[in-house]
């Protein structure tokens, strides 16, 4: 198997499957992940993609749900990162390692986490203090309001956002779902400036 192949699926995957239930996920959810949420690829390309990967044993379908090869461990992007959609097409078929295809029929996906901070905690884990803290829940409230979505989504996509771009805040992974959903980004500044004195 080739490193760079399984480095870049596993860049590919983690945005939509490592913060997952089981880190599994539908067609219909990874397909609008990487189209619309991250605009990596058109959903016609999203679709080409996964049809791909399952094809090769990079992602394995089972009733439905989509979720990465046994043995197959996720890597976070870098910030910047974008995969290109034919090389994505064009990786091999999935070749593990002996050891790491040796599983126990009950054994879970070993797919490695490191524990979800709570968002009340203070240290967050070396993540940097975050000042304007104060602002988070009028901001969650604002994007919610103005973009329709419900705050437990407008929250979700913000803490996926920190998952992938590493040490970034809440409020300024808030401020990117924000300028996502085409709001305008000075009342969101603004409602920031306000808290965070």
């Amino acid at each position: 198997m080739v490193d760079g192949h399984y480095l870049e699926v596993g860049r590919l995957l983690y945005p939509a499957l490592f913060d997952s239930p089981k880190q599994s996920a539908t067609r219909d959810t990874l397909s609008r992940i990487w189209s619309l949420e991250l605009q990596w690829f058109t959903p016609e390309e999203s679709m080409s993609i996964i049809g791909h990967l399952c094809s090769t044993g990079w992602l394995i379908d089972n009733a439905d749900m989509i979720s990465p090869a046994y043995g197959f461990v996720l890597s976070r992007p870098p910030l910047g990162w974008r995969p290109l959609p034919n090389s994505i097409l064009s990786v091999p078929e999935l070749v593990l390692e002996e050891q790491l295809v040796e599983k126990q029929p009950s054994e879970p996906n070993p797919i490695q986490r490191s524990p979800e901070p709570k968002i009340s905690d203070p240290e967050r884990n070396n993540l940097p203090l975050d000042r304007a803290e104060g602002s988070i829940p009028s901001l969650i409230e604002i994007i919610s309001t103005s973009s329709g979505l419900q705050n437990k989504e407008v929250l979700r996509r913000a803490q996926r956002k920190r998952r992938a771009l590493g040490p970034v805040t809440l409020w300024m992974a808030l401020a990117l779902v924000a300028r996502e959903q085409g709001l305008d980004m000075n009342g969101v500044v603004s409602a920031i400036d306000l808290k965070s004195d």
